[in-house]
């Protein structure tokens, strides 16, 4: 009977995000709503609300418990907060190309992770996204580590970021999302630091001159529905809703990967000098200052991520259900 009243009745839910309706993960997720209403007689109807109007990216953990969003794409980092495995990724310097993180996104490890965070916080994180590598933006050529020293790096409020700034030396400063241009041209921030996308897409190049391509975090993010929400579904409409999101993920994923490597020109176009940096000097002095375990990460998992082949996929993971 209860399978029965799930499908009979129309189920609203709103997804939150912080993105522009002109960037991929919008555009992705309108794509995902309208299949999910199509594939499932109109029984499912899901809101997409970009830009931060729904609330700040920070907020979306409580207001998923409260009810108030049932859906959300939440960077793993704030997913952290709840249960600090997932930061595994987030460990500075963790993954060496975007080619091991896509083997990250789809092995047993990160199942683990998956279905640990719903034992502890009742949510369903229903894929990972691919965010993009991240970079440091400034108004000073940023070459050596002697260039963080005493700079006010703007970071999300979460520990892998801080960890990155203060290990280079410099003061992490946690500003919203929505208010990082406003306090890069005002100078209450230095730099700042996210994938070259979003560098593009939030418009910094008008108010910072170089972008050093460090990659010191490969980020990602959940696409994450809420308990209740997902209690109320059948479980025919639960199989709908994570083939298609993990679909709108995979798609999101490989959007964001192109757009990294047109990005890098456009943002010379746009008159920013683009450096490179010594990655492996950055991890030792990242690795000399902290531990993966300071992150709250379970024993041996760093080593296992440092150490994945291309054996590791999906078919070991352990199910959610």
């Amino acid at each position: 009977m209860l399978g029965v009243s799930a499908h009979a009745q129309v189920h609203h839910l709103k997804w939150a995000h912080v993105y522009e309706p002109t960037e991929t993960f919008h555009t992705q997720a309108q794509a995902a709503a309208r299949k999910i209403f199509e594939q499932s007689g109109g029984k499912i109807v899901i809101e997409v609300v970009p830009s931060s109007k729904a609330g700040k990216e920070a907020d979306y953990p409580s207001m998923l418990a409260q009810d108030s969003i049932q859906m959300a794409y939440v960077g793993i980092a704030i997913l952290g907060k709840d249960y600090p495995p997932l930061l595994l990724g987030h460990f500075p310097f963790a993954f060496k190309d975007v080619e091991h993180v896509r083997r990250f996104l789809v092995s047993a490890l990160f199942g683990e992770l998956m279905k640990g965070y719903q034992d502890k916080t009742g949510n369903r994180m229903v894929a990972g996204v691919y965010y993009g590598a991240r970079h440091v933006t400034s108004n000073q050529p940023i070459q050596r580590l002697e260039d963080f020293r005493g700079k006010r790096c703007r970071v999300p409020d979460a520990p892998a970021y801080r960890l990155f700034a203060s290990a280079m030396g410099a003061t992490p400063v946690t500003i919203p999302f929505a208010d990082v241009y406003g306090a890069l041209k005002s100078g209450q921030a230095d730099m700042q630091e996210n994938p070259l996308p979003t560098i593009k897409s939030k418009r910094f190049y008008e108010v910072q001159k170089y972008v050093a391509l460090t990659s010191h975090i490969y980020d990602n993010l959940g696409i994450v529905v809420n308990g209740p929400a997902w209690n109320r579904l059948s479980r025919e409409q639960q199989d709908l809703m994570e083939k298609v999101l993990a679909d709108a993920a995979l798609w999101a994923s490989v959007s964001i990967i192109s757009a990294e490597m047109q990005d890098e020109q456009t943002l010379k176009e746009k008159g920013m000098t683009i450096l490179r940096a010594d990655r492996d000097l950055l991890r030792e002095r990242v690795v000399q200052f902290a531990s993966p375990e300071q992150l709250g990460l379970r024993s041996g998992d760093y080593e296992r991520l440092r150490g994945m082949t291309r054996k590791d996929n999906l078919a070991s993971v352990p199910s959610q259900k």
